[in-house]
C-alpha cells in the first residue's frame, strides 16, 4: 500500500511538472525549463558565478557554460567579468531575460488559479495554508542546518 509521503510526493511532483509543462507551452519559445529555471536562479542572486549555477543545477561547469552561450546568444544574459578576480565570470540578466520570466511567472499565476477554480474556497484556504506550513518547516530545517 502506497504511504501518505509517496502519495504527497508523486503528487506535488506531477503538479510541478504539468505546471512546468504548461507555461512553456503558453509561452511558445525556445527556452528549456532548464534554462527557464536558471534564468530565475540568476534573477534571484542578481549576478552569480557559472560555479554556482552547475551546482545549484548539479552538473559540471561545462554544462552551463553551453546553456549561457545559449541563453546570452538569445540576448538573455550577459556574461560579466568579477571586479575582484577577472579570472571570474558572472551572468545576469539581460532586459529580454526579466521581460521572459516577467511573463513566465504571469503564465504560470493564471495557470495555478485556473486549476485552483476546482477547489472551493475552503479548501484553497488549507492548501494553501499547508503548503506555506511546509515551505516554513523546510527553510528553517535548512537554516538549522547550517
Amino acid at each position: 500500500m502506497e504511504s501518505e509521503v509517496d502519495r504527497f510526493q508523486r503528487s506535488l511532483t506531477a503538479l510541478n511538472r504539468l505546471f512546468s509543462a504548461e507555461v512553456m507551452k503558453q509561452m511558445d519559445t525556445q527556452v528549456t525549463s532548464t534554462q527557464m529555471f536558471m534564468l530565475h536562479y540568476i534573477q534571484e542572486s542578481g549576478r552569480c558565478r557559472l560555479t554556482a549555477l552547475a551546482d545549484k543545477l548539479d552538473v559540471k561547469p561545462s554544462a552551463v557554460t553551453v546553456m549561457i552561450d545559449r541563453l546570452a546568444k538569445s540576448g538573455y544574459v550577459t556574461r560579466v567579468n568579477d571586479a575582484s578576480d577577472r579570472r571570474v565570470i558572472q551572468v545576469e540578466l539581460t532586459q529580454a531575460g526579466e521581460d521572459i520570466l516577467a511573463r513566465a511567472h504571469q503564465s504560470r499565476k493564471e495557470i495555478v488559479a485556473k486549476y485552483m477554480q476546482n477547489l472551493n474556497r475552503t479548501e484553497v484556504e488549507a492548501v494553501t495554508h499547508i503548503m506555506e506550513k511546509l515551505v516554513a518547516a523546510a527553510q528553517h530545517s535548512a537554516v538549522s542546518a547550517n
